[in-house]
């Protein structure tokens, strides 16, 4: 008899812990059984309160096993309170290039990504963060668009939805169990809830058509299970069941805890019962007389049951099966009947021995407490029963409740990798509006992460063997979205027109703009432009689309400023002629035309200056000598274009800014005599030259302003001797 082929159970309650030993085969056969109770109240609701006195009594089943069989046990099949199990409902929705096929990785990633979320926003709403296991999940519905479908793979949209149902342990709840299990050197082989083992023993697959209810009253609670159109539709928890009655009578007949779950299970075998109560007095009380006295705590126990039964089913069901060790308690089926108004006979307890012939069925499991036990170790035998291993994520050991078809998807959200990081981001797309219309051009479609299992390539569903060792790499982003204007021009909308302009062959179909430029097809896409097009008709179409520029055509005058003031500058004529012939712009252009053109001339500083009529030197300033008026020119007058200085061979272009500056010299006295006849010899050596501005004295180097009144002449003794030949008229004083 080979270990691969036996199944250790175990069944750690609130009252008792018991085990089985089981080997598999067409015709399943017990081989060993054990039942131990604890000893002192170590377990609360089935949650283990103090790990090493559960351990303890646990070795003592597992040690007792091992003798009977003559061998040592390594795996074990266990299962967690049906309080325990947490289910959260969560939505998620990524956004789609709506122009790829939907692939089954990418469902796989929204799926786990969901999951993921459910169990962190799980986390965040307890009092520790990250403290879950996740045990399984259930699609409800996916969504393409919004719109609910059956399967997304392969179809196209712009977002993907789902929505799903996660189910969750407290890792106290598992890790406790882990510990009790270390201390006893045992591997977890299978992890499930009680109810599910329940069911999976006391109702099989083909019993599910019926709308049952299944009632586990173990001693701290109830576990319910709902079936019906050969399924499981709904499982619930009464924290009511067996203790109650026993704490009812500890308190009615002053017993302790042991002493009162003693005198319950007398109940359904004795009439009277003799017990010692905590003041040592010895008492014999009628059966009836108990029942009687705990009629009000069972059937509060039932009215708990019944209400919760209606409220998972929607009104009572066809049949009620009760299992488990409070299932026994005298009165509480009836109870139950009455509540949920069906006849005595449609609620029942069931005993392991009725269910189904096993081999080697002992008395001690074969009653309705022996049906949880029997059902884990039914569920260890199927293939997907669900075990707790340690595999390599990265180089880290992460924990993972593994089954038959558990993935490598689900170990990655154990190793809490988020799936969006798998994912290689898609290149940004170009954006752009074509004769009015909103094109896109998707960037390429990112890499995914390479995953790697035990050294071989592998994806996000492939099912993990034991002892995994997974490496995950990092995604590569898409390229960017990369398109010329060539790509979004029709090629049979209009004909090419092959001519000829200033003897060089051109072929032309179509002129375009982008952001209001004449570009080539040949013009890169910019992202969000807005791009225009139309056949070439014209004579303006085709140089224009021959790369001549609009103010070569002289098209509409240059528009500048000048200091500040908006002003038009005229073009110079054009010249156009075809196939010899003078034609205008607007005239039509045919394939095979051979067109003379002329472009207007380049606009310089100097045709500004000129059309403007402004001086290229600054206005200067008048002055008056010897009682004439004459005007002193200023300097070179400065100008600058677009904020940078320039000479007026400088191309005038629309748009430029010109700022023009007066010249920076100031006049002097000596710069009169440019403009005047002046002897400038006296006619006696004794004479001295007299210069005057606004009548005091003055040097040649004495600055001139706007109006001053100048006076330049000879002087001998005590006349004054102007320039005869001064042409501004004689000076007298």
């Amino acid at each position: 008899m080979a270990d691969s082929r036996l199944i250790f159970a175990l069944d750690i309650g609130t009252r008792t812990v018991k085990g089985l030993v089981m080997e598999t085969g067409p015709e399943p056969q017990i081989l060993a059984v054990a039942k131990k109770e604890h000893r002192e109240r170590t377990m609360l609701d089935g949650q283990i309160q103090d790990v090493e006195k559960v351990a303890g009594v646990v070795a003592e089943v597992k040690q007792e096993l091992e003798q009977m069989l003559q061998m040592p046990l390594r795996k074990v099949a266990v299962a967690a309170a049906g309080r325990a199990l947490i289910t959260v409902r969560k939505k998620a929705e990524q956004d789609l290039s709506p122009w790829d096929e939907i692939n089954e990785d990418q469902v796989a990633c929204l799926e786990l990504d969901a999951v993921r979320q459910a169990q962190q926003s799980l986390s965040e709403a307890g009092p520790a963060r990250d403290r879950y296991y996740c045990v399984g999940y259930s699609i409800y519905a996916y969504y393409l668009d919004g719109k609910k479908i059956g399967n997304p793979v392969g179809q196209r949209g712009s977002s993907l939805g789902l929505e799903l149902i996660a189910t969750f342990l407290p890792c106290v709840v598992v890790d406790s169990l882990l510990a009790v299990l270390e201390r006893n050197n045992l591997e977890m082989e299978l992890l499930t809830l009680e109810p599910i083992a329940a069911l999976e023993y006391a109702i099989p697959s083909t019993m599910r058509g019926l709308n049952l209810a299944l009632v586990d009253i173990g001693a701290g609670t109830s576990d319910i299970a709902i079936t019906a159109g050969g399924t499981v539709t709904a499982y619930a928890m009464v924290p009511l069941a067996g203790d109650e009655v026993t704490e009812k009578l500890c308190s009615l007949y002053l017993l302790d805890f042991l002493t009162g779950e003693k005198v319950k299970r007398k109940l359904t075998a004795k009439k009277t019962l003799s017990f010692q109560d905590v003041l040592g007095l010895k008492r014999r009380v009628d059966r009836a007389e108990i029942v009687a006295s705990l009629k009000d705590a069972v059937h509060e126990i039932a009215r708990r049951i019944g209400e919760s039964i209606v409220e998972l089913n929607g009104g009572p069901p066809q049949a009620v099966i009760c299992i488990g060790g409070g299932s026994m308690t005298p009165g509480i089926t009836g109870e139950l009947a009455e509540y949920l108004g069906l006849s005595g006979e449609r609620v029942a307890v069931r005993s392991a021995d009725k269910v189904r012939e096993v081999k080697g069925l002992s008395r001690d499991i074969s009653g309705p407490d022996g049906v949880t036990l029997l059902g884990i170790a039914f569920m260890a035998m199927r293939p997907k029963a669900l075990g707790l291993c340690q595999i390599q994520v990265n180089d880290r050991a992460v924990k993972l409740f593994r089954g038959a078809g558990t993935t490598i998807g689900e170990a990655l959200l154990a190793a809490d990798i988020k799936f969006s990081d798998l994912c290689g981001q898609p290149g940004r797309p170009l954006t752009v509006e074509v004769n009015g219309e909103l094109r896109m051009i998707k960037g390429e479609t990112g890499r995914p992460a390479p995953i790697y299992l035990n050294g071989e390539p592998a994806r996000i569903d492939t099912v993990l063997p034991p002892n995994s060792v997974i490496k995950v790499g990092k995604p590569e982003p898409g390229r960017d979205a990369e398109a010329l204007i060539a790509d979004l021009l029709p090629q049979q909308e209009a004909p090419v027109k092959r001519i000829t302009c200033n003897n060089k062959e051109y072929s032309l179909q179509y002129l375009i703009y982008m952001n209001g430029q004449v570009v080539a097809p040949s013009t890169p896409l910019l992202d969000r432009s807005r791009v225009t097009w139309r056949p070439v008709r014209t004579v303006r179409d085709a140089l224009l689309a021959a790369g001549f520029s609009e103010e070569q055509i002289a098209l509409r005058p240059v528009r500048i400023t000048i200091n500040g003031k908006p002003e038009e500058l005229r073009r110079g004529a054009v010249s156009v002629r075809i196939n010899g012939n003078s034609a205008d712009l607007q005239d039509p252009i045919a394939d095979g035309d051979a067109l003379d053109f002329e472009p207007a001339s380049v606009l310089r500083v100097r045709d500004l200056l000129t059309q403007k009529r402004i001086p290229h030197q600054g206005t200067g300033i008048k002055v008056f000598v010897n009682g004439e008026g004459i005007i002193l020119r200023g300097g070179e007058m400065r100008i600058l274009k677009n904020g940078r200085e320039v000479n007026e061979d400088e191309v005038v272009e629309d748009g430029d800014e010109f700022c023009l500056e007066e010249g920076g010299y100031t006049p002097i006295l000596a710069d009169v005599f440019k403009y005047i006849s002046f002897d400038q010899h006296p006619k006696r050596a004794s004479s001295k030259l007299i210069t005057l501005i606004n009548g005091k004295e003055a040097q040649f180097t004495t600055p001139l302003k706007q109006g001053d009144k100048v006076r330049i002449y000879w002087k001998d003794g005590e006349a004054a001797v102007s320039d005869s030949k001064n042409k501004i008229g004689a000076v007298t004083r």
